[in-house]
């Protein structure tokens, strides 16, 4: 779950730096996911995948990821580029949060 997340804001990451270069229709938000997807994906459904809290459908993920622009491979390029590391990073953080 965590490295879905880690993922998924990767991608998003990539998105917003080129919204701000570019004056294109780029997705760079939650909302915009949600809007942009071939279905009905509720924003709170988006959100939650890019928590890491709730397991995501598979499903959930390829029209996350589709909606941004990228591809599955595209996904699973950074997924496999994902260490242990930056998951105890996203963990410390989340748990900075907290308190």
């Amino acid at each position: 779950m965590i490295k879905t997340a880690i993922t998924l804001r990767l991608l998003l990451s990539r998105n917003k730096s080129h919204s701000q270069s570019d004056d294109s229709d780029i997705i760079d938000s939650y909302e915009k996911i949600a809007i942009n997807s071939n279905a009905d994906i509720r924003k709170a459904t988006v959100t939650n995948a890019f928590s890491g809290k709730k397991r995501s459908s598979m499903v959930t993920i390829t029209l996350i990821v589709e909606s941004m622009g990228f591809t599955m491979t595209d996904f699973g390029e950074q997924y496999c580029k994902i260490k242990d590391e930056h998951i105890s990073e996203f963990q410390d953080s989340i748990l900075r949060k907290k308190s």
